[in-house]
């Protein structure tokens, strides 16, 4: 007679049986790291070991979020967390946030610039100084896909019209976006950002190349030129 199998107490179980036994959902965040770290060293297991990296970050994110800000020689100041250990656990961070980066680029509609926002926030809000994608669309509004055309300083990047010009038309762009981020969270627009949108958006017009939007992305929010009526 087949039983159902009960699920096994933790409480004396490593972290790799306690997902064999359990499930992943069963692990805490250090017990999954611990996994991904496999082996510890000669005074400490590998849980241990996954508890000193998660208590590694000191800013406003902690834990597994604060990961994220840490480089792999950050990582490797760990006893114990050689070069090898620190790039799985940095490939496991840009796993995840491909992952989240995937599960919204299904919901990702041009024609509504909160789902441009979302997709775009995830890749953005940890960026420590401004960056411009410009985001290209076909006649019905599909992504084609998009580039990175400027990286600047804490306070501003600037952007070249010909550069916009030259990436759209080499992908045969239909429509474009400009998508950046504000590294202080604030996402209101700068009277930069505003003059080069609206000298950006007369020249498109005047190659018959629409600018379908600008969207600042912040800490958690984001402005859209056309939603502020600062898009004609």
């Amino acid at each position: 007679m087949n039983q159902t199998k009960e699920k096994q107490p933790c409480y004396e179980m490593k972290p790799y049986e306690k997902f064999l036994a359990n499930g992943p959902e069963s692990l805490t965040e250090a017990e999954l790291l611990a996994i991904i770290i496999r082996t510890g060293t000669k005074t400490m297991d590998s849980l241990q070991l996954a508890k000193e990296v998660l208590a590694l970050p000191k800013g406003q994110e902690r834990g597994l979020l604060g990961l994220r800000y840490l480089s792999v020689s950050d990582l490797c100041r760990v006893s114990g967390i050689g070069q090898v250990k620190a790039v799985k656990i940095k490939c496991l961070i840009e796993l995840s946030r491909r992952l989240s980066m995937a599960d919204r680029r299904d919901r990702l509609q041009f024609t509504r610039p909160e789902t441009v926002a979302d997709y775009y926030m995830e890749r953005m809000r940890y960026l420590q100084t401004e960056e411009v994608i410009l985001a290209m669309t076909d006649n019905k509004n599909r992504l084609i896909c998009d580039r990175v055309l400027s990286r600047g300083t804490v306070n501003c990047s600037l952007v070249s019209p010909r550069e916009v010009f030259l990436v759209a038309l080499e992908y045969h762009a239909v429509h474009i976006l400009l998508i950046h981020n504000h590294p202080s969270g604030d996402a209101a627009p700068s009277r930069q950002d505003i003059e080069i949108t609206e000298h950006l958006a007369g020249l498109c017009s005047m190659m018959q190349l629409p600018l379908l939007d600008h969207i600042i992305v912040g800490d958690g929010c984001y402005v859209s030129f056309k939603e502020a009526g600062l898009l004609k």
